[in-house]
């Protein structure tokens, strides 16, 4: 080791590799991988949020960003739209060095009134849920499950039966014991866990009734209590970030139509470590609709508002802010526990989570507000959709609360809600 050192020209060369490695260990050390990272197939923002990327030091002193704004300009030279355009970005060493290029979803709503608002909700399904069996009384007095012998099960949608279409639990009853639908095998149609599928059921005679049953409790409908969380410039909203499901089955209710209604907040039941709060209200069903629900799924539910809608009055305009926006830190949010009235409480963004698929627990929540912790112990169901703000951007919706404690709960990123 010692002759490498007596060798100035092996000597300089060390110290040259040192130098640049060093050089490299610095460069390395402050590229923001995890930045980086937050771009990738399904990622979403808002124009301005582009243009800030390009404008801005988001990425450091190392990491230049070029935006393709030709392929936005053949976009709309061609066939496609403004909201079909796709921007592509590209991330350079030293701005020269091409690192990654991503497509990036726009998101096409800049800016949406605020929510906060307990509405009532009502939903028909599409079709009729088998939710458990009913016994039926044969004509010797035995009593049988038909649902243990048929090749039906709970969770089951019905949709036809002999290619009728079941509009109704009542509908049931008629089309079984049509004439020429008696004591035999009958084709029926539905859906389970999301798939369509066929089979054939033999209803059976009930003695008690004189009427052919399949033997099965059913469910046509479903109401509760939700949080408003947007309203775009096309009175398009969203609400509650999480589907609706039904209680006993835990499938997502198949919608047929559904509808909004005033609703005001009587009371809270506070939440505690085990057991989960929630918010009670009152709601006329078929009085006050606010509008109509069009879409139930994974993401929350969808729909638009009424042109005259009381919802439309005093909300405030404010901007989006994509998962890009989303930082750990203060945020707050809105929500409503008495009567109608829309109030905004602190909390703390814990954890803002990596999503390159949906999922309804995309940020991790904790309350702060001592007013609202000592009203409602937290989150409670019936906050679900409570909007999320941050730096004066809406970017998510509360979704859950943790079991085991309730002032902690989970939020989605508005990207998803905003895209239904």
């Amino acid at each position: 080791m010692a002759q490498v050192f007596k060798n100035k020209k092996l000597r300089i060369f060390l110290y040259v590799f040192l130098f640049i490695f060093l050089i490299a260990c610095v460069i390395c050390l402050n590229i923001p991988f995890v930045k980086l990272n937050d771009f990738y197939k399904n990622s979403y923002a808002t124009q301005k949020e582009i243009n800030q990327l390009k404008d801005s030091n988001y990425f450091g002193p190392f990491i230049g960003v070029e935006i393709n704004e030709k392929d936005k300009m053949v976009s709309l030279n061609s066939s496609a739209t403004e909201e079909d355009y796709t921007p592509e970005i590209k991330f350079k060493l030293f701005n020269l060095i091409p690192i990654k290029t991503q497509k990036i979803k726009l998101i096409k709503d800049d800016k949406v009134m605020v929510g906060g608002n307990a509405v009532g909700i009502v939903l028909k399904m599409k079709g009729i849920l088998i939710v458990g069996s009913s016994p039926i009384i044969d004509s010797d007095g035995k009593t049988i499950d038909a649902l243990e012998k048929s090749n039906l099960k709970i969770g089951d949608i019905l949709t036809e039966i002999e290619g009728e279409s079941i509009e109704s639990i009542s509908s049931i009853s008629k089309i079984i014991n049509k004439e020429e639908n008696l004591n035999k095998d009958l084709t029926v149609k539905g859906i389970r866990n999301n798939v369509e599928f066929e089979t054939t059921v033999k209803p059976i005679f009930d003695e008690k009734s004189k009427l052919y049953k399949l033997g099965v409790w059913v469910r046509d409908d479903a109401s509760g209590i939700g949080t408003i969380t947007y309203i775009n410039s096309n009175n398009r909203f969203g609400a509650l970030g999480h589907p609706i499901c039904d209680n006993e089955t835990k499938s997502i209710i198949s919608l047929s139509e559904g509808e909004l209604f005033n609703c005001s907040i009587l009371g809270v039941n506070k939440g505690v470590s085990g057991m989960p709060g929630e918010l009670k209200g009152l709601f006329m069903q078929g009085k006050n609709e606010q509008g109509l629900i069009e879409k139930n799924n994974e993401y929350g539910i969808f729909g638009t508002i009424k042109n005259d809608s009381n919802l439309l009055k005093d909300f405030e305009t404010v901007e989006v802010g994509s998962r890009l926006s989303a930082k750990p830190g203060k945020a707050k949010i809105r929500c409503c526990l008495d009567g109608n009235k829309v109030e905004e409480f602190d909390i703390e963004i814990i954890k803002t989570n990596y999503q390159n698929y949906f999922n309804s627990k995309s940020m991790v929540l904790r309350v702060t507000d001592k007013s609202l912790i000592e009203r409602t112990g937290g989150i409670v169901q019936g906050m679900s959709g409570s909007p999320i703000l941050q730096n004066g951007k809406i970017i998510g919706a509360v979704t859950h609360v943790f079991l085991s404690d309730p002032t902690k709960g989970f939020g989605v990123y508005i990207d998803w809600m905003l895209e239904q």
